[in-house]
């Protein structure tokens, strides 16, 4: 079986960019109800949706850059006998 390693860092800025993805959908849904409950102010999500993305970008190629640059993930395979 094999796992993919990542050092420290590396899985700190995963789980910073899937809370990002997180609060994002998040936002999406409560926009969504608010407009299938008959809101109609349901547009005021889109300004914090807005920057939740912006957010969303930078931790993923925080993210993507730390991997490219540390070169910290890679595959951990068992010895083959």
């Amino acid at each position: 079986m094999t796992s993919l390693i990542y050092c420290q860092q590396a899985k700190q800025l995963l789980e910073a960019f899937g809370e990002t993805i997180r609060e994002l959908t998040r936002l999406h849904e409560e926009q969504f109800q608010a407009l299938v409950g008959g809101d109609l102010d349901s547009t005021r999500f889109d300004d914090l949706i807005h920057m939740v993305n912006e957010r969303k970008h930078q931790a993923k190629y925080a993210y993507l850059n730390h991997l490219e640059t540390h070169g910290c993930s890679r595959y951990d395979e068992p010895d083959k006998k």
